[in-house]
């Protein structure tokens, strides 16, 4: 897949890139039945390299260059998150194991510090504007995901053949031996 940013987004003066990843798949158990979650990623970013890099792109806030990089997932339409120490609440969760959020200086932006909430609602206004322009990017999540998960089961079944193949020669080979003995007494 492209590095390439797939889409851009203008709002309030601040460009920021999109791009549709590869869907995640959560398994989990609701009495007693196996239930399979299709949750569509994206990844979003402010400067178009992925990097984080206020020289690139950056969100202002209070004066002051925020670069964004996150990876989001979208969550089932019956749940929320709440983003911890704010008000912000959203469709998305941040795969990002640190902020998604950097300063001018390169450093991650703390889940206490006042631009993170100003941050993480520009975010969510910028998510919500691309799921309007674009409806059916959970399709293209999903189908990347079903065509990876195809692909690896191609290699796999190739691969099993492979060996069932080699062992079909080698049980020939024992079989040619017995024949060579003659017939059993």
């Amino acid at each position: 897949m492209s590095i390439k940013p797939e889409f851009e987004i203008e709002i309030e003066g601040t460009k920021v890139y999109l791009r549709i990843l590869t869907a995640a798949r959560k398994i989990e158990r609701h009495d007693g039945q196996r239930v399979e979650q299709i949750l569509g990623r994206v990844q979003i970013s402010t400067d178009r390299d992925w990097e984080g890099n206020t020289d690139l792109g950056f969100r202002k806030v209070r004066g002051r260059k925020y670069a964004i990089e996150s990876t989001m997932q979208r969550l089932p339409e019956n749940q929320l998150s709440l983003r911890l120490h704010g008000s912000t609440i959203s469709r998305w969760t941040s795969e990002t194991y640190v902020s998604g959020y950097r300063n001018d200086k390169g450093q991650y932006v703390k889940y206490d510090a006042q631009a993170y909430d100003s941050l993480a609602e520009f975010e969510n206004d910028v998510l919500t504007q691309f799921e309007k322009d674009h409806p059916d990017w959970q399709t293209t999540s999903a189908r990347r995901l079903f065509e990876v998960e195809r692909d690896r089961q191609t290699r796999e079944a190739r691969r099993l053949r492979s060996e069932a193949d080699e062992t079909d020669a080698k049980a020939a080979e024992w079989q040619k031996r017995i024949d060579d003995l003659g017939p059993a007494a």
